[in-house]
């Protein structure tokens, strides 16, 4: 088979180097710190099936001598490839293994030099509910759900990835799903091999991100919606089991992954199964599978269907919990979560501007993003339908012709495209428009939510109007100020709000930070005990009061 590959898949992505060059080194002499090497081998030529008669594996040795054995991955003609994250500075060795002769025994060194390079997500090291990168930076979660945005039928997705970072994301949900429900698109027409084309393109778009954007983290999820494959997968269906295997190969070394098993799947464990309702075993096997195959730490977790929860809890796979509800503009969700298991509880899907959209999307998506924080968790903002394809485009690639099609609409506030982009047309009402005002509240302070905890008492117990959270020092409360009691109606009051808490003794100044224009306003210092503080004007506000 690879004797009739060879000259098929030539096609190269320029792209490919150009936009990941500093962070992704291919069989060089050094690679960066906290980017990733690759290792480019040679098959020799036979007729056995490239992902499922070939066995490859590279050991690569770190400087502390620690071993690390992956899986190679096919990258058409007689390519295979292996990738490491370069977690450690020095020199590293490689050593392959194989079936085949020309992938079997070949060995090699490179040093990984020092580098500025951020690195790959992880569970901060002095708060097991918050972020990291691996270079120790605070990670400050704002999702996004751009769902299409590494389908290749997408024509618009550089432009949705460029704005959304303008628009303060720095974490995008996206699938492998070129059809609604179905990563059938991922193989070829015998369903069984991969269909490289798509692969690449993926890929490509990955490499951007990583080069334009490091900030951004993209969870990943390959299986999707597909509920047949997923069941496939539980019946010991090899090109089910292909999928997680590759994607894996291929990608976990990368700074700017993470993986979500499937995406909005109600979790049952009853063996008559029907709709979206796929077993809990099935996830569960498909999490220990991941998880044994994780090289490189990372994280993982599941989506499940709306007002369901997160089931797989205390699974030692499990790396965060991944919840989807409605009107969590009060965090109570999260502060459920929180006291279940030390981890990230991360609310990946709400309301939507376009889908169950609420009445003042500005205020709304506001609202739940403070709210989220302050309640030591994170949440994901929802604009466009970026689950159904952009105006029914269609992807060509080498091994298949695909028609992305469906009835035409109104507005195209379908597929992914950028946010501004959609604000200008009318399409979206700027729900996404304050999210740059967290970063600048964040950076202008110097303050990350490390270590702080959740305390709504300490302002009222009422969490649709004061939201808390502070360490022995600094006071962070967002005042909500919502105009009635339905989140999906309310706008900010006209009034000025206030709040009252009693504080330790001490001297304290108050500060005062309007989130929809990112302005402060300065108070007077204040002593310590019993204190009401009334805003500067109306609408929402968040106070922050720091003891000298």
């Amino acid at each position: 088979m690879l004797k009739t590959l060879a000259f098929i898949f030539i096609f190269i992505i320029l792209h490919h180097v150009t936009y990941a060059q500093e962070v992704l080194s291919e069989n060089t002499s050094t690679a960066q710190h906290r980017g990733v090497y690759e290792v480019i081998l040679s098959a020799s030529p036979t007729d056995e099936n490239p992902y499922y008669d070939i066995q490859c594996t590279v050991t690569f040795t770190k400087p502390d001598g620690t071993e690390v054995p992956v899986d190679g991955f096919y990258d058409g003609g007689l390519s295979f490839k292996a990738r490491a994250y370069c977690d450690q500075p020095g020199t590293w060795q490689w050593q392959s293994a194989s079936n085949n002769p020309g992938l079997d025994g070949q060995e090699g060194t490179f040093e990984v030099l020092p580098s500025n390079l951020r690195g790959k997500l992880r569970i901060h090291p002095d708060d097991p509910y918050q972020f990291a990168y691996d270079n120790g930076d605070w990670f400050l979660h704002i999702g996004d759900t751009g769902y299409r945005f590494v389908v290749a039928s997408e024509p618009y997705w550089q432009e949705y990835i460029d704005q959304a970072s303008e628009m303060g994301a720095t974490k995008i949900r996206t699938w492998f799903a070129m059809d609604r429900g179905t990563v059938n698109n991922l193989f070829t027409n015998n369903q069984k091999d991969l269909a490289l084309y798509y692969w690449k393109e993926i890929e490509r778009r990955i490499l951007y991100t990583l080069h334009h954007h490091p900030h951004i983290n993209l969870q990943l999820i390959p299986y999707a919606e597909d509920t047949e494959l997923i069941r496939k997968y539980g019946e010991g269906d090899e090109a089910a089991q292909l999928l997680a295997e590759y994607a894996q190969a291929r990608w976990s070394a990368f700074p700017n992954v993470q993986w979500t098993i499937t995406n909005d799947r109600e979790i049952s464990r009853s063996d008559s199964l029907s709709g979206r309702q796929v077993h809990y075993e099935i996830i569960n096997q498909m999490g220990k599978d991941m998880a044994e195959r994780e090289a490189w730490g990372t994280l993982l977790t599941n989506h499940q269907s709306r007002f369901k929860g997160y089931d797989h809890v205390d699974e030692p796979w499990s790396d965060l919990i991944t919840l989807e509800d409605l009107d969590q503009v009060g965090g109570e969700l999260i502060l459920e979560y929180r006291q279940k298991r030390k981890q990230p509880v991360v609310l990946d899907e709400d309301r939507y501007e376009l889908y169950r959209y609420p009445a003042h999307s500005r205020y709304y998506f506001r609202r739940l993003m403070w709210a989220s924080l302050l309640s030591g968790g994170h949440a994901t903002y929802g604009g466009l339908k970026t689950y159904l394809p952009y105006d029914g485009q269609s992807y060509i690639g080498n091994e298949r012709a695909v028609e992305v099609s469906y009835e035409p609409h109104q507005g195209r506030d379908y597929g992914v495209s950028g946010y501004f982009d959609a604000n200008r047309k009318g399409i979206l009402s700027q729900g996404g428009h304050d999210f740059r005002h967290i970063h600048t509240f964040f950076e202008q302070t110097g303050l990350t939510l490390a270590g702080m905890e959740p305390d709504d008492a300490l302002v009222g117990s009422d969490p649709y109007r004061w939201k808390c959270a502070h360490d022995d020092s600094t006071y962070i409360i967002y005042l909500a100020n919502p105009s009635g009691t339905e989140p999906g109606t309310d706008h900010p009051s006209l009034e000025a709000p206030s709040v009252s808490m009693t504080l330790p003794r001490g001297t304290y100044t108050p500060s005062w930070f309007d989130p929809d224009s990112g302005a402060w306003v300065y108070g007077s210092d204040s002593r310590g005990g019993e204190m009401t503080l009334t805003a500067p004007g109306p609408e929402d506000w968040i106070l922050l009061i720091r003891k000298k």
